[in-house]
C-alpha cells in the first residue's frame, strides 16, 4: 500500500493463498456466528436511530445495506491482508449518538457530518497522530460519554416490563439461558428466538409476510453544515478511534501480534469517507466483533483471521438480506423490540461504566461527561456527546490535574498501546 503511514503486512495474495488450507470447524463456525450474530441483532438499533429523524424506508435501506457491505469489505480485506483477526463493521454508540441529534438536521446534513467524521479519522491515520488525540482526551471520559448515551435507550427494557411483563420476561429468560447454559449463543439471539416463540403462542405476532428481496444503496449528497460537522462529525470519529479501534488493537496485543494501528485507523477513514455517500454513518474497524474472532474460541491464533474473513461474508449477506431480517422484527410487538435493544446495550452501557469509574481517576470529568450525554441537552444545536467530552475533559483540567498529567506521562512512553489499552485485553 502506497498510503502514507500504512504498515506492510504479508500482503492480500498471500492471505489469500493460505485462507482455504487454514480453515477449521472452529475459525469457519465462530467466524459466520460472529457476523450473523452481530448483524442481525444490530439492525433494530439502525431502525431506532433512522426512526429518530423520520427516513423514509428506502434511505433505512440505504444506510443498512451501506454500512453492513462496507463493513464486510473491510473485514475480508484487513483480515487477508494482515493474516489478523480483524474485523470491519461499524459503531454502535455512533448510531445512538446520532440519534439524539439527527432530529435537527436535513439527512444530507447528517451525511455531511458523517463524512466529516471519516475525514477526522483517515487524517488521524495518515499523519500517524492518533497518539496525540488520545494523550488529549483521557479515555475514561470518552467511555462515560458511550454509557450515557446508551443510557436512555437502554433504561426502555424497564418500561417494556410495565407495558408488556409477560413478553419481556420471556425475552429475558431466553438471555439468562443462554448466559447461563448455551454459552456458545450469543444471549440476545436467544432473547430474539424466545420473544418470538412467545409472540406466537401468546397470539402477538403480526402478521407481516417476510420480505426476501435484496436491500438497494442509493446515493445520497451531504451537505456541509458547520454544527452537524461538530455535532455528529467530531463525536462519531472520536467513538470510532478511541472505542472501536482501540479495543480492536487491543485485541491484537493480547493475542501476543503486533496491530497496524496506522493502518487500521486509515482503512476506517476510508470507510467513512465512502459510506456516507449512501447514508450510512460509518464502516470501521469494529471492537466487540474483532474481539470474538480473536478469542480462543476461534482455535490457532495464526489461523484466526479466518473467523475474521467469515464473519466479514455473513455480516455483509445480512445487510443484503437486511429487509428479510426487518420483517421478522416487524412481527413482534413494540416491548419486545425494546428488550432486544435493552439487552444489547446492557453489556456495552456496563462496560463503559467500568472503563470510566471503574478507573478511580477523572473522577468529576467522567461524572460530567456521563450526566451531560445522559441529558440529550443540545446548545447552539450541538449534541450532548460533543458536550460531555470537551465539558468533561474541562472539568478534570480544573479538578483532576494531577490524574490529567498522569495519563499525559503514559502516552509519552513509546510502549503506549500496551499501558493505555490494558483492560481491553479482557475483551479477547
Amino acid at each position: 500500500m502506497a498510503i502514507l503511514g500504512w504498515e506492510k503486512g504479508p500482503g492480500l495474495m498471500a492471505g489469500a493463498k493460505s485462507f482455504w488450507k487454514d480453515q477449521t470447524f472452529a475459525n469457519v463456525s465462530n467466524g459466520i456466528i460472529d457476523g450473523l450474530a452481530f448483524g442481525i441483532i444490530a439492525i433494530p438499533l439502525i431502525q431506532k436511530a433512522a426512526a429518530s429523524a423520520n427516513l423514509s424506508p428506502e434511505m433505512l435501506e440505504s444506510w443498512l445495506v451501506s454500512i453492513y457491505v462496507g463493513g464486510g469489505l473491510l473485514s475480508v480485506f484487513m483480515a487477508l491482508y494482515y493474516k489478523l483477526p480483524i474485523v470491519g463493521a461499524w459503531s454502535i454508540p455512533g448510531a445512538f449518538a446520532l440519534a439524539q441529534v439527527l432530529g435537527n438536521y436535513t439527512f444530507n446534513e447528517a451525511v455531511g457530518g458523517f463524512f466529516a467524521a471519516g475525514l477526522i479519522v483517515f487524517l488521524l491515520g495518515v499523519t500517524g497522530t492518533i497518539k496525540l488525540l488520545v494523550s488529549k482526551i483521557p479515555i475514561p471520559i470518552m467511555m462515560a460519554m458511550v454509557a450515557g448515551t446508551l443510557f436512555g435507550w437502554g433504561a426502555k427494557l424497564v418500561s417494556s416490563f410495565k407495558t408488556a411483563p409477560l413478553i419481556s420476561a420471556i425475552g429475558l429468560v431466553g438471555y439468562i439461558i443462554c448466559k447461563k447454559v448455551l454459552k456458545k449463543v450469543p444471549a440476545v439471539v436467544g432473547t430474539m428466538v424466545f420473544t418470538l416463540i412467545g409472540a406466537a403462542v401468546l397470539g402477538q405476532l403480526n402478521p407481516v409476510g417476510i420480505d426476501w428481496s435484496i436491500a438497494k444503496p442509493m446515493f445520497i449528497m451531504p451537505h456541509f453544515n458547520f454544527s452537524a460537522a461538530l455535532s455528529i462529525g467530531v463525536p462519531l470519529a472520536l467513538l470510532i478511534v478511541c472505542a472501536e479501534n482501540m479495543q480492536a488493537i487491543g485485541v491484537q496485543i493480547a493475542i501476543g501480534r503486533k496491530p497496524p494501528v496506522n493502518a487500521m485507523t486509515i482503512i476506517s477513514g476510508i470507510g467513512g469517507l465512502i459510506s456516507p455517500f449512501f447514508g450510512g454513518h460509518n464502516c470501521n474497524i469494529a471492537g466487540p466483533m474483532t474481539a470474538w474472532a480473536g478469542s480462543e474460541d476461534c482455535g490457532d491464533v495464526d489461523k484466526r483471521y479466518v473467523a475474521a474473513v467469515w464473519c466479514g461474508i455473513a455480516f455483509a449477506i445480512t445487510g443484503i438480506f437486511s429487509k428479510a431480517t426487518m420483517s421478522v422484527l416487524a412481527m413482534l410487538p413494540p416491548e419486545a423490540t425494546n428488550v432486544i435493544i435493552g439487552l444489547v446495550l446492557m453489556s456495552m452501557i456496563i462496560g463503559g461504566l467500568e472503563d470510566s469509574f471503574g478507573t478511580g481517576k477523572f473522577k468529576f470529568g467522567n461524572f460530567t461527561s456521563f450526566t451531560i450525554a445522559v441529558s440529550g441537552v443540545v446548545f447552539f444545536g450541538i449534541g450532548s456527546a460533543f458536550w460531555a467530552l470537551v465539558i468533561g475533559t474541562i472539568m478534570t483540567l480544573l479538578l483532576e490535574k494531577k490524574d490529567y498529567d498522569e495519563m499525559k506521562s503514559v502516552f509519552e512512553d513509546e510502549q503506549f498501546a500496551d499501558v493505555a489499552l490494558h483492560e481491553t485485553k479482557d475483551a479477547a
